[in-house]
């Protein structure tokens, strides 16, 4: 038997939430398959530093959701032509934990469907050297939670719109994700004379895991739903566990800005917060920077709350008549 839960929600702090009690507390000893999507969301590995895996500017400036969840890998983005599945399964002598083996439901349907579908590297799967499906693990003392992406119809450019931090800029200690050279499953599909609606997708996905097995829809009741809202309240949609994770780094960042000046910044951020800041240049201001290097102190680092105070100043007069606040937050976050 396999039990099978979809979510109806794309919010990823909940649906986060969902796969955490799914993991830890929900009491079965049959397999599970979760499914869900997340709208607008990037998702950084358990292990990474956030700031260093994405270009804050510009993701803050779109309103990406940013989260992090439990298991390692490299940094996503997840929008509502991706689909996320999550296989949990008991931990013991009998359980598959290699990536391949729980891969190969999905892989045999893309196969069937006539796309050169294989395992690649550690946890991906491959179409003609194409990547469309990252995957990554976590094992307790009772259960191994296997979960990915499926790439169906994302909107890809916003991958490199947001994964491309210079890793020249961050100083920091851990690996930084690289962008895959990537494609929808839906345009692979298109290419060989087929069109699958994301619906039939999904319902393929699931069937690929359960048409041999009988199924059971998992139904939460009112304690289930108290204890999915508490994680989703006390670690999912609070800052500290996406931000202030692995974050004590100095951010340095020079750039000579046409008929503005040369303008460098430094910046000390421990557990989220500006902690230090100093400007430097050769700008034309006049009242000097030190109030607003003040202002800045024990600030969030992130591109709305940095944005607050700077609306605060009269720029000009800090840094010379062409200079804009979009300025100093390029600076800042870049």
């Amino acid at each position: 038997m396999i039990n099978l839960f979809i979510s109806k929600s794309n919010d990823p702090a909940y649906n986060l939430a969902v796969e955490e009690y799914l993991t830890y507390l929900y009491q079965t000893n049959d397999p599970i398959l979760y499914i869900w999507q997340n709208s607008n969301t990037i998702v950084v590995g358990r292990n990474q530093n956030t700031y260093a895996e994405i270009n804050i500017t510009e993701a803050m400036k779109d309103e990406v959701k940013i989260m992090r969840r439990n298991t390692g890998g490299g940094t996503v983005f997840h929008d509502m032509g991706n689909v996320c599945y999550s296989l949990i399964v008991n931990n013991d002598k009998n359980s598959q934990s290699n990536f391949e083996i729980a891969l190969q439901p999905i892989i045999q349907y893309l196969r069937s469907e006539g796309l050169n579908a294989n395992f690649s590297g550690r946890n991906d799967i491959e179409i003609d050297g194409y990547k469309i499906s990252g995957n990554a693990q976590l094992k307790t003392n009772n259960k191994i939670l296997q979960h990915g992406t499926l790439l169906f119809d994302v909107e890809l450019p916003r991958i490199l719109k947001y994964l491309n931090v210079d890793p020249e800029k961050i100083k920091h200690q851990k690996v930084k994700s690289k962008p895959a050279r990537v494609a929808n499953i839906k345009a692979l599909l298109e290419g060989i004379n087929k069109n699958i609606e994301l619906t039939d997708f999904i319902n393929n996905i699931i069937n690929s895991y359960t048409k041999n097995e009988e199924t059971k829809w998992i139904e939460f009741s009112e304690t289930d739903e108290l204890a999915i809202n508490k994680c989703f309240e006390e670690k999912y949609q609070s800052r500290d566990w996406t931000f202030a994770k692995n974050e004590n780094f100095e951010i340095s960042n020079k750039k000579y800005l046409e008929s503005k000046g040369l303008t460098e910044i430094k910046i000390n951020v421990d557990k989220g917060k500006i902690q230090n800041i100093k400007i430097y240049g050769d700008f034309l201001g006049y009242i000097g920077t030190e109030a607003l290097e003040f202002s800045l102190l024990n600030v969030n680092y992130d591109y709305h709350s940095v944005k607050n105070i700077l609306d605060k100043f009269a720029l000009k007069e800090i840094f010379g008549d062409n200079f804009e606040a979009e300025d100093i937050l390029n600076l800042i976050f870049n």
